[in-house]
């Protein structure tokens, strides 16, 4: 598989995961780990019904954005929000509220200057509530643990997978020196959160 700037940031069941462009994107090299990675989705969706993730408010940045609910795309890649004012919930890993590690990317740094979702991001401290409503109405709140900054190339394992049992909301966005040369941020910033019990 090849894409023009491809910027290696994190091994996870035989993907990686990358920033380009200030979006996230997760390729996966074969065909056999997309299908895998699929058929787990679908079961788990089956025994919710039809809660998905439809909102991400978070009041003490401002934010209150639709969530798209989005994928892989045919080149293997994380589809992504088509402009700065929506996040996205990958959809192959568990929704917001369930047990394990829920991920939602947003942009920052938007062209022209333009004000996107998770501008403010870097602004969240530990104790600050994040809300995600499904479209049956359910708010599921979760609280700030910590921010982390990881570099590009840097193991961050942690970000997409969890293994108390628990249930975990990730923000992440992009942040640090944009690079002309690369299409890339040098920097990823994670807000890590536990869903309130």
């Amino acid at each position: 598989m090849q894409l023009k700037v491809i910027v290696k940031w994190l091994a996870l069941v035989g993907a990686a995961i990358v920033m380009v462009s200030s979006v996230l994107i997760i390729f996966l090299p074969d065909t056999t780990a997309v299908n895998s990675t699929q058929s787990v989705a679908s079961v788990a969706q089956m025994g919710l019904g039809s809660k998905l993730p439809v909102r991400l408010i978070i009041p003490a940045i401002k934010v209150d954005a639709d969530i798209e609910s989005l994928g892989l795309a045919p080149d293997g890649s994380m589809a992504v929000p088509k402009g700065p004012d929506d996040v996205a919930w990958f959809n192959q890993g568990p929704r917001p509220g369930e047990n394990g590690t829920s991920v939602i990317a947003g942009h920052e740094g938007w062209k022209d200057n333009i004000p996107a979702v998770f501008d403010d991001l870097y602004k969240l401290k530990k104790g600050d509530t994040i809300s995600v409503e499904d479209e049956t109405g359910t708010t599921t709140v979760f609280v700030v643990r910590e921010s982390q900054t990881f570099s590009e190339n840097e193991n961050a394992a942690s970000v997409f997978s969890s293994s108390d049992g628990r249930a975990h909301l990730n923000l992440i966005t992009c942040e640090g020196t944009w690079d002309e040369v690369s299409q890339s941020y040098s920097n990823r910033l994670v807000v890590f959160t536990d869903k309130v019990e």
